[in-house]
């Protein structure tokens, strides 16, 4: 799993399709006119970023000045990267996307139906769920008893939690016993959390 940023995914795609077509990768200033900049130490930036993540990497004695080839790995799908999600208090609710987490084709999962998070706090420990790992969330606006959902409560706050229904109210459950339970009456589903990912190294 790799966390691009939008350019280095501009970069990447260009750089497979490139490769596809002609079978040797493009120069540095190919690869900047394809995304529209031509200062090339930009462009060294955003390659040499994605050689550290792992999804390219260098190839000795190769024709060209760039000198790039893929690493083969399973096939992908991008995910959106929107924003973070309190695993304590709530936050408010900002959902600015930036980044896309690449991660294995699923197929119980089209790309549109998902979107990531990036865990912020401690609440959730208890389901291995720590601060800074990635979660990507299935959109919908219904919770099974159990579910680890994305709640917005109050004034457009989110926060992450485990959904139950009691009665006349929705209690909002972390995985910590430091932190309590929360209670609404109205609580709004954003998602549900289908899959937990931890990268070893930030970039």
């Amino acid at each position: 799993m790799s966390i691009l940023t939008k350019k280095q995914k501009e970069v990447f795609d260009f750089i497979s399709e490139y490769e596809s077509e002609k079978g040797y990768a493009p120069s540095l200033s190919e690869i900047g006119a394809a995304i529209g900049t031509s200062a090339v130490s930009t462009v060294h930036e955003h390659v040499t970023n994605l050689i550290g993540k792992g999804v390219l990497k260098r190839v000795k004695g190769a024709a060209r000045s760039l000198e790039l080839a893929k690493i083969k790995f399973k096939t992908t799908m991008a995910v959106p990267l929107v924003g973070v999600i309190a695993c304590g208090e709530p936050i408010e609710a900002i959902e600015v996307p930036d980044e896309v987490v690449q991660i294995a084709e699923d197929s119980r999962f089209k790309a549109g139906e998902l979107y990531a998070l990036r865990a912020r706090g401690n609440s959730m420990i208890g389901d291995g769920i720590f601060s800074g790992d990635f979660l990507i969330i299935k959109k919908q606006t219904w919770a099974d008893n159990g579910d680890t959902v994305v709640a917005i409560i109050d004034d457009n706050e989110a926060t992450l939690k485990r959904f139950y229904k009691e009665n006349d109210r929705i209690r909002l459950q972390p995985s910590n016993p430091t932190y309590a339970p929360i209670f609404r009456r109205q609580v709004t589903v954003r998602g549900i959390v289908v899959k937990v990912i931890r990268d070893l190294v930030r970039a």
